[in-house]
């Protein structure tokens, strides 16, 4: 049943590789026992989890200074200003 679901959500596609990319791909399905496939899927997976991550940070980063509470001591007292809320 599982093999089922997970062919079930696989897109079978082509993707063109440098000779030197794909060699170390060979090598590295060598040396884990993982297939080409899966190497990909999960450096693929990491790639965009990590660029996810980036966008967070940089919007994250760029909201700093832009907003005001309106508190002249909330960097000292935050934990009373926030109680229960957090």
């Amino acid at each position: 049943m599982a093999c089922i679901w997970y062919h079930a959500n696989m897109i079978r596609t082509q993707i063109q590789f440098e000779k030197k990319a794909y060699e170390s791909l060979k090598t590295k399905s060598k040396e884990t026992g993982k297939s080409i496939s899966e190497i990909v899927r999960k450096s693929l997976d990491q790639t965009i989890e990590s660029q996810e991550t980036d966008l967070k940070w940089r919007r994250a980063l760029q909201s700093m200074g832009k907003f005001s509470s309106g508190l002249n001591n909330l960097a000292e007292k935050h934990d009373e200003h926030l109680g229960d809320r957090w």
